[in-house]
């Protein structure tokens, strides 16, 4: 594991973008606007580096680590996001069909009203081909 460069009161934090996306850093970074000023550079191809600079007197290796968990987190916290995305859909729905009950229809009859559209287009489709003659 590298270790945190430490310069002029800043420490800088390595970040592999494979390992943790853009947006899991901008959500660590969120987190420690309070705490320290932060600063994004684009290190090299894959990387991202993390510049922070405690606002009140801190140890720099421990806000280095904070900062890591805080990836840790978000990490899980997006990876969790994703995988559960059709459940939280569902219940979502559920929930909503349930205190209005006239959802259900509402919906149900936008489907069927796609679904004529859908047919009606694909016999036009048929209309407009053109018929082939057999071989004599």
């Amino acid at each position: 594991m590298k270790k945190f460069i430490k310069t002029d009161g800043w420490v800088k934090i390595p970040v592999q973008i494979k390992a943790y996306p853009l947006q899991t850093v901008y959500s660590a970074g969120y987190v420690f606007m309070d705490r320290a000023y932060i600063y994004l550079d684009l290190d090299a191809r894959d990387k991202v580096a993390v510049w922070l600079k405690p606002k009140a007197k801190a140890d720099l290796d421990t806000l280095a680590m904070e900062f890591c968990q805080e990836l840790l987190s978000y990490a899980h916290y997006f990876a969790s996001l994703k995988v559960n995305a059709e459940s939280t859909k569902l219940l979502l729905q559920r929930a909503l069909f349930s205190a209005a009950p006239s959802l259900v229809k509402e919906a149900e009859e936008k489907e069927i009203q796609d679904l004529i559209k859908e047919l009606e287009q694909e016999e036009e489709k048929e209309k407009r081909k053109p018929v082939k003659k057999g071989k004599k």
